[in-house]
C-alpha cells in the first residue's frame, strides 16, 4: 500500500496514522463514541492503549484525512483463536472503526474498511474479526464467525451470536480453526481512575442514560 491512497470520494485520503494525529482522533473518537452504547465511553481510551501494546505496529492504524483533518479512523489489534485442540491461532480484531459524525453515512468508513483489508492481505494476516451489525460489514465479505466454528469469548456455546463475524483473507484461512476468539485484554478496561484520569484532559461532557444502549452489566 502507498503511503497516501486517494478513494473516489473527492479529496478524501487514507493513509497511516502518524503519532501527529494521536489526540485528533481520540477526540473523534470520544466524539463518535459518546453515549453511543452506555453513558460516556471509554472508546477513546482503548484506543490510546492498544497502541502501546507491544505488537502494535504502525500499519494497524489508518486514518481518513479532508483536507487536512482527520475525519475517520481504523484500528487493528493482535488477537487468538484459542483453539479447541489445544494451541492457539493468530488473527486480528478489527476496531474501533471510527467515523467523524458530522460526515457520517458518506463512505469514509467504507473507505476506511476496503483499504484496512487490503493493508492486512498484504501484510500476510490470515484473518480479521470483529464485533457489530452484520448488514453493514456483510459487503465486505465477513460472515458470522459461529458458522466457522469460532466461538466469542464470553457467549455461551449455542449462541450464534450473529453479530460477531469474520472475514479470512485468503481460501481456506480458517478452515479447522474452531475455539474461541479473544480480545485483547484491553477491551476490558472499565473506566477506573486511570481512564479518569485520561478523560479528564477532554472537555467534560454529559453521560445519559439513552434508547438503544447496551444493556448495564
Amino acid at each position: 500500500m502507498k503511503e497516501a491512497v486517494v478513494h473516489p470520494i473527492p479529496g478524501l485520503i487514507i493513509r497511516k496514522e502518524t503519532p501527529g494525529d494521536h489526540r485528533a482522533v481520540e477526540e473523534m473518537t470520544r466524539e463518535a463514541f459518546w453515549n453511543r452504547y452506555a453513558p460516556g465511553c471509554n472508546e477513546h481510551y482503548l484506543v490510546h492503549l492498544l497502541r502501546r501494546e507491544p505488537g502494535f505496529r504502525p500499519w494497524h492504524s489508518l486514518v481518513a484525512e479532508y483536507d487536512g483533518h482527520v475525519i475517520g479512523h481504523a484500528l487493528l489489534s493482535p488477537s487468538l483463536i484459542a483453539l479447541d485442540e489445544g494451541s492457539s491461532f493468530p488473527v486480528y480484531a478489527l476496531g474501533p472503526l471510527t467515523v467523524l459524525p458530522a460526515v457520517s453515512l458518506r463512505g469514509i468508513g467504507s473507505s476506511l474498511m476496503i483499504e484496512m483489508i487490503k493493508l492486512a492481505k498484504g501484510h500476510g494476516a490470515a484473518a480479521l474479526m470483529l464485533t457489530g451489525d452484520p448488514k453493514y460489514y456483510q459487503r465486505f465479505g465477513f460472515i458470522t464467525a459461529s458458522r466457522l466454528g469460532i466461538r466469542l469469548h464470553g457467549i455461551p456455546p449455542g449462541d450464534e451470536a450473529a453479530y460477531f463475524m469474520a472475514l479470512p483473507l485468503y481460501p481456506g484461512a480458517l478452515d479447522g480453526k474452531k475455539g474461541v476468539f479473544i480480545f485483547s485484554p484491553l477491551f476490558d478496561i472499565g473506566e477506573g481512575l486511570d481512564f479518569m484520569a485520561y478523560d479528564s484532559g477532554f472537555p467534560k461532557r454529559e453521560k445519559l442514560r439513552l434508547p438503544g444502549q447496551l444493556p448495564q452489566q
